[in-house]
């Protein structure tokens, strides 16, 4: 089965297909990019975003991981004057396709919903959608966690552990509202059943299904995310058990209603066990 790279659309859309997985920070994004990333002919750059190239820069994943852009073609674009972000994404998806490899973008969503660590007005709205839809056939997924356990996690990174919680969670209501859109799966329910979750994701996205993912993605490094030890789950795709939490804490929670509305857009039952 070959991967469709341009739009074969009734309206005779002819733009190149660009793929885009959204995710929000410490939602199993980077577990699930890594195993989609494995995969044979595919090229995904990850945590990428027109306000955040500071940090992750598409060109630079792209000639280190890749080899799709050369140091020369940076310095023509510079020369220029400037380095057009959406030129820079229509300059990787060309020479990928070329390659016969699909360009897979994963979102930096966090910047959008949540703002932190570089945004201090997220617009809650996906910019980077915004910035390639007039380039690109763009084809979009969500996934998406619980997200008292998200909160849970965030709390554990000192960018995000100041944010408060009532905005938080109003960055994830409205990050649902995305993913309902267009399509999302859940984090537990990848770790519960990888291969059909994986499968759900490439054929939302029009891609070919390995497999052998489970396998291959414990030692593909060329992802952004990633602690030495690959957090908790140390490179496995496991179910992992609930944080410990105060009650207190979700007493909180609790009480935001934009908490209430996440766990309904996205099928979530409220946090009711005692902790661990």
């Amino acid at each position: 089965m070959g991967i469709p790279t341009e739009g074969t659309q009734g309206d005779g859309d002819s733009r190149p297909r660009l793929r885009i997985l959204h995710n929000l920070a410490r939602s199993g994004g980077t577990v699930i990019g890594r195993s989609l990333a494995c995969m044979d002919g595919i090229a995904l750059l990850s945590e990428i975003h027109p306000r955040g190239t500071d940090v992750f820069n598409p060109l630079g994943q792209a000639m280190d991981w890749f080899g799709l852009v050369e140091p020369r073609d940076i310095l023509a674009m510079r020369e220029r004057g400037s380095l057009p972000f959406d030129e820079a994404l229509t300059l990787i998806e060309a020479r990928a396709r070329r390659r016969g490899l699909a360009l897979v973008l994963r979102d930096w969503s966090q910047l959008d919903f949540m703002g932190v660590p570089l945004v201090s007005d997220p617009p809650g709205r996906s910019l980077l959608a915004e910035i390639l839809e007039h380039r690109f056939e763009l084809i979009r997924f969500a996934t998406v966690r619980h997200p008292f356990d998200q909160w849970l996690s965030c709390l554990e990174v000192p960018s995000i552990a100041d944010l408060p919680p009532d905005r938080f969670m109003a960055g994830c209501r409205r990050f649902a509202e995305l993913a309902r859109e267009i399509g999302f799966v859940r984090y537990e329910d990848f770790c519960a059943d990888p291969p059909a979750v994986m499968r759900r994701i490439c054929e939302a996205l029009e891609l070919p299904f390995d497999p052998a993912f489970p396998e291959k993605q414990v030692g593909w490094t060329r992802i952004t995310g990633d602690s030495p030890d690959y957090g908790r789950g140390r490179g496995l795709i496991c179910e992992l058990e609930r944080r410990p939490f105060d009650l207190d804490l979700l007493a909180a929670v609790e009480r935001i209603p934009d908490y209430h509305a996440t766990l309904e857009l996205l099928g979530y039952a409220p946090v009711e066990a005692a902790p661990a």
